[in-house]
């Protein structure tokens, strides 16, 4: 499978959304698998972690509204296991 290139360090909340939608979309259209989906997750997870949460942990309010109820399930399933970094 071609993974497709996400930015790593998206330097906007706005720049990380449409990654975020990206990245499921591709997911979805069987472009990547599981695996590539939750390892650029986890990267902005890591990353861009204050873009993607605010203090408590809980998403963003931006990322709630713009990247949409259907994707955000599918990125809390891909972010189960994962540990999260003090800032």
């Amino acid at each position: 499978m071609k993974n497709p290139d996400y930015i790593k360090y998206p330097p906007t909340t706005k720049i990380l959304i449409e990654e975020i939608k990206r990245a499921c979309d591709d997911y979805i259209a069987r472009r990547i698998n599981e695996n590539e989906l939750k390892n650029i997750i986890w990267t902005w997870a890591d990353n861009v972690g204050e873009k993607m949460f605010n203090g408590s942990y809980d998403f963003n309010p931006t990322i709630i509204q713009r990247v949409g109820t259907k994707r955000l399930t599918i990125v809390k399933h891909m972010l189960n296991g994962h540990q999260y970094k003090l800032f």
